[in-house]
């Protein structure tokens, strides 16, 4: 159960982390276009989404790490 949580939750924070650096390309464009007006929201919604991405990919990163049983680690294959 716990891996299936870390792999949704590093899913999820790979899609918002996408959908944050669309949003910076287009936010890009934006400032050349006639919609100056929106640059402060789009560059909002880009931000908040890098960071609630990362936050969600790196929470599921950990709790895969720790997850892990000691039979299956890296570290006991090494040493055993």
């Amino acid at each position: 159960m716990r891996s299936g949580l870390a792999a949704a939750l590093m899913g999820i924070g790979g899609i918002l982390m996408s959908f944050g650096a669309v949003i910076v390309v287009l936010a890009l464009f934006a400032r050349t276009g006639d919609t100056r007006g929106q640059l402060p929201a789009m560059t909002t919604v880009a931000v908040g989404s890098l960071v609630v991405g990362a936050v969600m990919f790196g929470a599921g990163y950990l709790l895969g790490r720790v997850g892990r049983d000691a039979d299956g680690s890296l570290d006991s294959a090494r040493t055993g």
